[in-house]
């Protein structure tokens, strides 16, 4: 997500732009996430610093890619 909200910046567009979204509620709801991970990041100084955010980690420990090629074989 804060490649896709760096990207966004850097390309001055919408982070729903950048993955083409083209559902107009969908993309506010993807942007609205984008932007308060961003304001979460910056620090008092006005400098984005991605360690600020507290990832929760929902994957098991014993996972591998396996897990997840499954998935998207699955789902494509």
């Amino acid at each position: 997500m804060a490649q896709i909200i760096e990207m966004s910046k850097h390309y001055k567009c919408k982070p729903s732009e950048i993955l083409n979204i083209d559902d107009d509620y969908l993309a506010y709801c993807f942007d609205e996430v984008a932007f308060y991970l961003w304001s979460e990041a910056i620090d008092k100084e006005g400098k984005v610093k991605w360690n600020r955010i507290k990832w929760k980690e929902n994957v098991k420990k014993d996972r591998n890619n396996k897990d997840i090629i499954k998935f998207m074989q699955a789902h494509s």
